[in-house]
């Protein structure tokens, strides 16, 4: 565990970008993504090429940056994770239900729940947020990789489910913001009055930071490319709030209003634009002409 070499599974932009980070810190890295080509950039850089997930997790220490527990379960099959090296740890980036996450620390070795918080520009800037949570000596011994992926590691427990509910809450949160610009803007510019000088007001005063301001002036000037984050992935994590709310016996009263809107922006939208694209939903729901 304090081998230098380290796996890394799953290559979309969060997943190149976290890798990118790692080579910097001067950690060899094999790599594996069902699509081969993805890793290309990484190689020139430095980072081996698994030809199969075994490769990865051969090293002992692996990584995975997947898009759902689904991918997640269809590579780290309890065969796999049986004929792993003895030590084998996995930490998971991925966003994933508590249930799932308890599911994949009993299949043996050292399990660490690890989502993120960021975009794959705040990796590249070294800005990223990690919440961690799952067996303390997995955390320790991967705390300097941990380190060179992010700014800070909020550490949630010894629980694995712990550090999964914390990010589904705050992907929950954040649905309710980009909703709540979405209607903002609309309202303001159906006024006539200029949404961009508005998002800049409440990023200097009531609202700082980088939802608001960066998804609002997305929003204002309806400018949804590049993509960060789709539509669809935030349907999906939508759903993991509601189902863990239900888990928990807990009612989430505007659940249900978001839930319409974003299947909708889901569908709509599909991977082409982000997330912020939502903001359309409730554009199209306005009656009254632009002022």
């Amino acid at each position: 565990m304090t081998n230098q070499h380290v796996g890394f599974i799953g290559l979309g932009r969060m997943g190149t970008a976290m890798v990118g980070r790692l080579l910097d810190a001067g950690y060899e890295v094999t790599v594996w993504s069902r699509s081969a080509g993805k890793a290309d950039e990484l190689v020139a850089r430095g980072a081996r090429l698994g030809d199969r997930p075994e490769d990865a997790i051969a090293t002992g220490t692996v990584f995975s940056m997947l898009s759902n527990e689904e991918a997640v379960r269809a590579v780290f099959t309890a065969e796999r994770v049986a004929a792993a090296p003895e030590g084998f740890v996995h930490v998971d980036h991925a966003t994933i239900s508590p249930a799932a996450a308890r599911e994949f620390a009993a299949l043996g070795g050292g399990y660490l729940s690890a989502p993120v918080v960021g975009r794959p520009d705040a990796i590249t800037a070294g800005k990223l947020t990690v919440l961690a949570s799952g067996d303390a000596g997995v955390h320790e011994a991967t705390a300097p990789m941990l380190a060179a992926i992010g700014k800070r590691v909020w550490d949630f427990g010894t629980e694995p489910d712990a550090a999964p509910i914390a990010k589904i809450s705050i992907n929950y949160l954040m649905a309710h913001a980009i909703q709540a610009l979405s209607e903002s803007v609309t309202l303001l510019q159906h006024a006539g009055l200029d949404a961009e000088r508005f998002v800049g007001m409440i990023t200097d005063s009531v609202f700082p930071g980088a939802i608001y301001g960066g998804y609002g002036n997305a929003i204002a000037t309806r400018t949804y490319t590049p993509v960060g984050f789709t539509a669809p992935l935030a349907l999906k994590d939508l759903n993991l709030a509601l189902r863990t709310a239900g888990e928990h016996g807990v009612e989430l009263p505007t659940g249900p209003v978001l839930h319409e809107v974003f299947s909708t922006a889901a569908e709509q939208l599909g991977t082409d634009l982000d997330w912020a694209g939502i903001a359309e939903v409730t554009r199209q729901r306005a009656t009254g002409p632009l002022r």
